[in-house]
């Protein structure tokens, strides 16, 4: 069999979700039972003379792999957004500067992996999503927990049935920054000018879980209607988002609302046990840590809504755990995987990873933003180009 020709991916950024992202691509995908796509570190762009080299070297040693000296260093993006050895760019830098980093790459005719939150508003999401249909390139944004293993499981199980007809949802992720916020300022998490704040930051994980579980496939192209929001916000001492609760009316099939309860925050931690919950009128799912990388799920489920409620031992109780990070990687390999066989197919989105979702994730969080009266700086959310 002929040798799968890799998918040559140019770095943009070099900052700690890069890094990650990195280690996986270095990983072989055999490992995670992949052998269809590969991929190749094959450049990386800094805004720093010398940092990319020192990148690269750093993370090659640590992945214990040889090869650094075959990668193309680029000491600014526009030199490597101009490297045509280039396949597909990886954005990861702050998603205050992803607007302006996707629009650079999609102009300069690149195919783009951008990491969330996508944008800083829904506009800027709008306008990307425009560009890439104009020059026909292929745009996904890597919400890598869509891709675990856990994921399809949580859908398989509520799409069976098993625990009835889905009553509500609660997702969380708490992560106690409060340290490295008063020792740093001026650090991403609290920088109105990065679009700090647990919103974006951390948002996007319990957002993920709620629409894996309450939305319905709306018809082929269509885009989904911006849901009724409920929501409360506390502020940091820079005035970004420090705790947000967000009730969210999910619209079903057959007519009725289903809440989803998206809670996320900086100065407070969720227990690992669990961090969602799917109710339904016969049982419900529970996932257990990390929001962003589930290690297991449990559902039980009753025979009738009366035994359910009355608590006695359940018809059927099965626990599910996964190998989240399976050769090593840290989870991120998986949305790579993806992106290959996306471009392998000439598929200019992903169907598992629509750009309609990423759209209106940014809307969700924009109509959030807008009643907790959380605006970051012109310069950040403007649709002007640098």
């Amino acid at each position: 069999m002929a040798a799968i020709a890799p998918l040559r991916w140019g770095i943009m950024g070099t900052g700690w979700i890069s890094s990650k992202f990195v280690l996986d691509l270095l990983v072989a995908p055999a490992t995670r039972g992949v052998s269809d796509v590969a991929h190749e570190v094959y450049a990386v762009g800094s805004r720093g003379e010398g940092k990319a080299k020192t990148f690269v070297d750093t993370y090659y040693k640590e992945a214990g792999v040889a090869g650094a000296e075959k990668v193309k260093l680029h000491s600014s993006y526009e030199s490597l957004l101009a490297d045509e050895g280039v396949q597909a760019i990886y954005v990861g830098t702050p998603h205050s500067h992803h607007y302006q980093n996707v629009h650079a790459a999609l102009s300069a005719g690149k195919n783009v992996l951008c990491e969330k939150a996508f944008t800083a508003n829904a506009d800027q999401a709008k306008a990307l999503v425009a560009l890439a249909r104009e020059k026909n390139l292929f745009l996904m944004e890597a919400v890598w927990t869509r891709f675990q293993p856990f994921a399809y499981k949580l859908q398989e199980i509520l799409r069976s049935g098993v625990i009835g007809e889905i009553r509500s949802a609660q997702a969380e992720l708490n992560v106690d920054f409060t340290k490295t916020a008063k020792a740093d300022p001026s650090h991403r998490l609290v920088n109105p000018d990065l679009c700090g704040g647990s919103l974006l930051d951390l948002g996007p994980y319990p957002w993920t879980q709620l629409f894996l579980a309450l939305m319905p496939e709306p018809s082929t192209g269509a885009a989904h209607p911006l849901p009724k929001i409920a929501a409360s916000m506390t502020k940091t001492f820079t005035g970004v988002d420090c705790s947000t609760i967000a009730v969210i009316q999910f619209p079903q099939p057959d007519g009725r609302v289903v809440h989803g309860t998206l809670t996320t925050s900086q100065d407070s931690q969720t227990p690992h046990g669990r961090v969602s919950v799917v109710q339904g009128n016969l049982g419900y799912v529970e996932v257990q840590w990390a929001t962003y990388r589930p290690e297991g799920l449990v559902y039980k489920s009753w025979k009738t809504e009366e035994e359910y409620a009355e608590g006695g031992k359940p018809e059927k109780e099965e626990s599910f755990s996964f190998v989240p990070r399976p050769g090593g990687i840290w989870g991120f390999a998986w949305e790579a995987d993806e992106v290959a066989r996306c471009l392998r197919d000439g598929k200019k989105e992903s169907e598992r990873m629509p750009l309609r979702d990423t759209v209106l994730m940014m809307e969700v969080f924009d109509e959030i933003r807008k009643q907790g009266e959380l605006v970051y700086p012109e310069a950040v959310e403007t649709l002007e180009l640098a």
